[in-house]
């Protein structure tokens, strides 16, 4: 089944842990957020971020995810991986397996995320369940 939703910013909170002269910085940031569409709810990230510069970052992020998605509801976690250049962030997600709870127990899949700077984001996920 495919799930396609907005992501909304609530808060973002970053804050660097590494900062070494000549060498990329080293970021962690907390968000929260409202999602509206095929999935409905809200989530908390946590990013690890490495910026090339300051307009360019490789991330990695943990979303859990509480609502509904379909005609299920429940939770699920999402593990991704991404880029973010020149306004443009793209990640790819996977739902962790074992990590869905409610009528979504058993769920599994993989998406997209696509996000330009001071927009929301659009989620795309390809779902199934064991």
């Amino acid at each position: 089944m495919l799930a396609v939703a907005r992501r909304i910013y609530k808060t973002w909170k970053e804050a660097p842990y590494d900062e070494l002269e000549g060498a990329p910085k080293l970021t962690q940031s907390r968000v929260t957020n409202v999602i509206e569409g095929d999935i409905e709810g809200e989530s908390w990230e946590e990013y690890l971020m490495m910026y090339q510069h300051p307009d360019c970052c490789t991330f990695i992020v943990m979303e859990r995810v509480i609502g509904r998605l379909g005609n299920h509801t429940g939770s699920f976690v999402l593990h991704g991986y991404g880029t973010y250049d020149k306004g443009v962030a793209r990640a790819d997600l996977t739902i962790i397996r074992g990590s869905a709870t409610g009528q979504l127990t058993g769920l599994v899949g993989t998406g997209t995320c696509i996000a330009l700077k001071g927009q929301h984001a659009t989620i795309t996920l390809d779902y199934s369940f064991d």
